[in-house]
């Protein structure tokens, strides 16, 4: 293939310029995390995030509800657990009786 003098040089003003681009990272790498501009103060509250000033618990009702919720979840789980060892007996079951029969 012929190639005239600027197609040369086109090519190889291309190429330098996606090595730099994909060296970009490694020279100059972005900064990394957020940055906070104040200190968090109780006159510098984002009204639409929750405050660490005053504490994530609200009130003693929410946690009762949290409460009951998580036990909600404990027992859902443990019923699971049961379900699942009782299916592994059977299981066991079932195969010793294939491995009898078999013998």
């Amino acid at each position: 293939m012929t190639l005239d003098r600027n197609a040369k040089i086109l090519i190889a003003v291309f190429s330098f310029a996606l090595l730099l681009n994909g060296l970009n990272p490694w020279l100059q790498p972005p900064e990394a995390g957020a940055k906070e501009n104040a200190p968090i103060s109780e006159n510098n509250i984002d009204p639409r995030c929750s405050s660490p000033v005053n504490g994530s618990i609200g009130s003693p009702e929410e946690v009762k509800n949290v409460e009951r919720l998580l036990g909600y979840i404990e027992s859902a789980v443990n019923d699971i657990q049961l379900t699942v060892k009782g299916i592994d007996r059977k299981m066991d079951t079932v195969s010793s009786f294939k491995s009898a029969d078999r013998g």
